[in-house]
C-alpha cells in the first residue's frame, strides 16, 4: 500500500497504472455509487465472491481450513499478492444506531447534463476539476454562488484558469448557466442569439434593468437618445430571455444520500468513522484458486484469462483499501482542524483550502479533490458536504484569517437582526466588521450580500 499511497501523489499528467486507475475512480465515489459499483463487479467477475454470504452458507470446519491453507501453500501466490491479507476485503462495520436514514435530497439532474458538456469540451484534468467544482457551486437557480477567488483559494489555481473554465461553462446548455447575476445571464443569452456586445438590447441590459421593471421608458430614452419604439423593440427582446437557467427545466429528481462519514463526539474530541455497512465483504473465489493451482489442466488462454480476471479483483479490493485510508486521512485533518465549528458554529470555520490539505496528508491536490466531491458528512451540527469545510480568507488585525462562509454568515446575521425601519447601510456593514477586526471593501460586503440573495438596505426597509 506505500507504493501506491505514493503514486497518488504523482502527477496525473503521467501514465496511470491499472491499479491507480482504480483508484482514482473509487475515490471519487459518494457511497451510494460506490455500493452498486461494488455489486456489479461481484456479478461480472468470476473470481470475487461475497465473504460473508460464503461464510453463512456453511462453516468450514478445522480440518477443511487446514486443507484449504495447505491447498494456499501449494501455489505461487507471490506473482498475484503482496500479503495473505489481499485474500480479502472486510468493509469497516458501524451499529445500525450510528447510521442515520437516507436523507431524500432533490438533485437536478441537470448537474449530470452539464457535466457530460464538461467533458465533452475539454481533456485537459486540471480544468475539468475546476469545471465540476464550479458545477457543483451552482444554485438552484443556475447561478454561480462562489465567488472566483474563494475557487482559486480552495483549489489553488490561477484565476485566469477558473474564469477561462467559467466562460466554457457558460456556453453550456441551458443558456445563461453559471451566471454571477442577473444581467449576465441575460447578455450571455443575448450574445447567442447574436447580439453585439454594442447593441441596445445589452446595453439596456446592463445598464437600465431597473427601469425595464418599472416601466420608465423615459428615463431609458432620455438617457440613450432613441425612440420609445426601438426601446420597447429591444425590451420585447430581454423580456423573452430567461433570467433563471434552471427554471422550467422540469428535470428534478429524488436522490437519497447516505453519509460517507461520520462524525461522533466522544469524551472531548470528535472522532471520524467511514460508512461501509453495506458493502459486501470480498475475497478471491475458492474455486478458482484450486483452478489456478491445477497448471496442467488449464490451457494457456485459460490460465490467462483467470489471471486478468483475478488482477481486476485484485486492484478493486486493494483501491477499496487505499479508498478507505485516504478518505479517513483526509476527513480526520479536516475535522481536527474545524473543531471550533462544531462548538461555535459557522462563524468559527478556519480558512481551508485543498492545497493546506493536501501538504498535510501527503496526497495530490487533484486526489485531495476527489474525496471531497459528492461525499456528505453526518455530523453533530446535521449532514454536510465536505467541500462545505473549505473556504478562503479574509485577514484580521490579529492576523489571523477568518473564513469567507464566517464573514458571510456574520452578514447574514446582522441583516436579520437589523432595525426594518432603518436597515444597514453596506458602508455600516464594513464598520461593523472593521470594529470586529474584520478588514473588508465595501464592495465585497455588496457582493457577499448579493450571493447571500440578501436585498440592498432600500429595499429591505419596511414602514
Amino acid at each position: 500500500m506505500k507504493n501506491l499511497n505514493l503514486e497518488l501523489r504523482v502527477s496525473l499528467k503521467q501514465t496511470l497504472t491499472p491499479q491507480l486507475y482504480q483508484l482514482l475512480k473509487l475515490l471519487q465515489l459518494p457511497y451510494l455509487e460506490l455500493e452498486q459499483t461494488v455489486q456489479n463487479e461481484l456479478m461480472k467477475n468470476p473470481m470475487l465472491e461475497d465473504g460473508q454470504e460464503v461464510e453463512d452458507e456453511q462453516e468450514v470446519p478445522p480440518q477443511g481450513e487446514k486443507k484449504a491453507k495447505k491447498e494456499m501453500q501449494e501455489v505461487d501466490w507471490s506473482e498475484f499478492f503482496q500479503s495473505e491479507r489481499e485474500f480479502y476485503y472486510r468493509p469497516y462495520q458501524l451499529t445500525w444506531e450510528d447510521i442515520p436514514e437516507r436523507v431524500p435530497v432533490a438533485q437536478p439532474s441537470i448537474r449530470d447534463h452539464l457535466l457530460e458538456q464538461l467533458h465533452l469540451n475539454t481533456s485537459r484534468g486540471q480544468e475539468r476539476i475546476i469545471g465540476e467544482y464550479i458545477i457543483d457551486s451552482l444554485d438552484s437557480d443556475g447561478f454561480l454562488d462562489t465567488d472566483i477567488h474563494e475557487i482559486v483559494e480552495v483549489l489553488n489555481v490561477l484565476e485566469s484558469e477558473v474564469l477561462e473554465t467559467l466562460k466554457l461553462i457558460q456556453t453550456f446548455d441551458p443558456a445563461g448557466v453559471g451566471s454571477r447575476t442577473v444581467e449576465e445571464c441575460l447578455t450571455i443569452q443575448l450574445y447567442q442569439n447574436g447580439y453585439a456586445d454594442d447593441s441596445i438590447e445589452v446595453n439596456i441590459v446592463n445598464n437600465f434593468l431597473k427601469e425595464i421593471g418599472a416601466k420608465q421608458f423615459y428615463k431609458i430614452k432620455r438617457r440613450l437618445g432613441i425612440s420609445e419604439i426601438r426601446i420597447k423593440e429591444a425590451v420585447t427582446i430581454i423580456v423573452s430571455l430567461n433570467p433563471k437557467p434552471f427554471r422550467g427545466l422540469g428535470t428534478s429528481e429524488i436522490r437519497y444520500i447516505v453519509p460517507d462519514l461520520l462524525v461522533k463526539e466522544m469524551g472531548n474530541k470528535y472522532v471520524v468513522m467511514i460508512n461501509e455497512t453495506t458493502l459486501p465483504s470480498l475475497r478471491i473465489n475458492s474455486y478458482y484458486r484450486e483452478i489456478l493451482n491445477d497448471k496442467e489442466s488449464l490451457l494457456k488462454e485459460e490460465r490467462e484469462f483467470i489471471k486478468q480476471k483475478l488482477n481486476s479483483a485484485l486492484n478493486l479490493m486493494r483501491g477499496l483499501e487505499e479508498r478507505r485510508r485516504s478518505i479517513l486521512k483526509v476527513a480526520r485533518f479536516i475535522i481536527k482542524t474545524q473543531e471550533q465549528f462544531f462548538e461555535e458554529g459557522v462563524a468559527s470555520l478556519i480558512p481551508l483550502t485543498m492545497q493546506k490539505v493536501a501538504e498535510a496528508v501527503g496526497l495530490h491536490e487533484s486526489t485531495v479533490s476527489r474525496i471531497v466531491h459528492g461525499k456528505y458528512i453526518e455530523t453533530p451540527r446535521g449532514l454536510l458536504e465536505m467541500k462545505f469545510f473549505f473556504s478562503g480568507g479574509i485577514a484580521r488585525e490579529d492576523d489571523e484569517d477568518i473564513s469567507t462562509k464566517s464573514v458571510k454568515d456574520k452578514i447574514r446575521c446582522l441583516a436579520e437582526n437589523e432595525n426594518k425601519s432603518n436597515p444597514l447601510q453596506d458602508k455600516e456593514i464594513v464598520e461593523i466588521l472593521e470594529g470586529e477586526g474584520i478588514h473588508i471593501a465595501r464592495r465585497t460586503v455588496a457582493k457577499y450580500r448579493n450571493q447571500l440573495r440578501i436585498l440592498p438596505a432600500r429595499l429591505r426597509k419596511e414602514s
